[in-house]
């Protein structure tokens, strides 16, 4: 029973944010348009009378190689630009961080909307461009800062535990040593009292000894 109700106060675990499509979603395909009409508009620079005033005597005496010239330099341009455009795109991860920007916004919107239907106050954000430059350093700072806490804090309580460990290994040593000193003692408080009579008794049986052996000279 107490099992179960510390798992009903635990609180729920946060629930993981959507995986973020590989497909390019709004931001994603408007960078897309922008770079095929800036494409566009910069080919279609590049026009046959353009072109043919480059090299007047050319366009004179042979305009249709002139002009075939001119496709396949705009083709090849086209396709160099494209390959260049979809590398930078797939090394930056440029679609996959757009639709994460995309999912964010959607996300802040839906919360605000949340926000004003339960009546709360609904603050307009900070554009972060008017943070003073201590606010924004530290802003980037906190996630370095909070790691190396949680890691100290880890660090700390591990060396704790340790300390507790050894203290209890000591303790129980010191205890142990005491018992021997005190058993030693009380074995050389034995030997003592054994020597002092084993004392007693050779020092009389010497001067018997030596009376009889008086004795035995005087004869």
């Amino acid at each position: 029973m107490p099992a179960a109700t510390e798992a009903e106060s635990r609180s729920p675990s946060p629930v993981p944010p959507p995986p973020i499509a590989d497909t390019p979603g709004p931001r994603a395909q408007g960078l897309i348009k922008i770079y095929n009409q800036a494409v566009e508009a910069t080919l279609k620079k590049c026009s046959t009378s353009n072109f043919a005033s480059c090299f007047p005597t050319a366009a004179e005496q042979a305009p249709e190689v002139l002009e075939s010239l001119r496709s396949q330099v705009l083709n090849q341009l086209q396709r160099t630009w494209k390959l260049n455009f979809e590398e930078v795109m797939a090394k930056r991860n440029v679609v996959q961080l757009l639709n994460s920007l995309d999912q964010c916004i959607e996300d802040a919107r839906l919360r605000k909307k949340r926000a004003e239907a339960n009546g709360g106050p609904v603050e307009t954000p900070v554009p972060p461009h008017t943070l003073p430059p201590a606010e924004i350093h530290l802003a980037h700072l906190m996630p370095f800062l909070e790691t190396q806490a949680a890691e100290m804090n880890t660090r700390l309580a591990d060396t704790q535990q340790a300390n507790t460990q050894l203290l209890s290994t000591v303790t129980s040593q010191r205890a142990e040593i005491e018992a021997l000193v005190y058993g030693l003692e009380n074995v050389i408080q034995d030997l003592e009292m054994s020597a002092q009579m084993m004392g007693q008794e050779e020092v009389q049986s010497l001067s018997k000894e030596m009376r009889e052996l008086e004795k035995e000279m005087k004869k």
